[in-house]
């Protein structure tokens, strides 16, 4: 299924999906751990990628459902290091000043 198809499913539908995804990898690894043999071992990466779309599908209507929660927002590392830089240089004048 594509991407925009899966989209479109239901909650449950997800669900079922997802189940049945796991169901073959199961088999296909199962297959492939006793008779060393498998007709295509394409289907495992497909379904581990299937699983992925869902349950980024998923992840994100958790996300929408609520309205004041948000993904943490991140940085580059240059950021990350200006603001750590900016909160010890205020630390140390903090310290400073109440030495003064």
């Amino acid at each position: 299924m594509k991407k925009i198809k899966l989209a479109e499913l239901k909650d449950a539908e997800i669900l079922a999906q997802l189940e049945d995804a796991r169901k073959v990898i199961r088999t296909a690894r199962f297959q492939y751990g006793v008779a060393r043999s498998l007709e295509n071992p394409k289907v495992i990466t497909n379904a581990k990628k299937k699983i992925a779309r869902l349950l980024t599908i998923q992840k994100n209507r958790e996300l929408a459902a609520k309205p004041g929660s948000t993904k943490t927002k991140r940085y580059t590392r240059a950021t990350r290091k200006k603001q750590a830089l900016a909160k010890s240089n205020a630390s140390a004048k903090k310290a400073a000043k109440g030495t003064n």
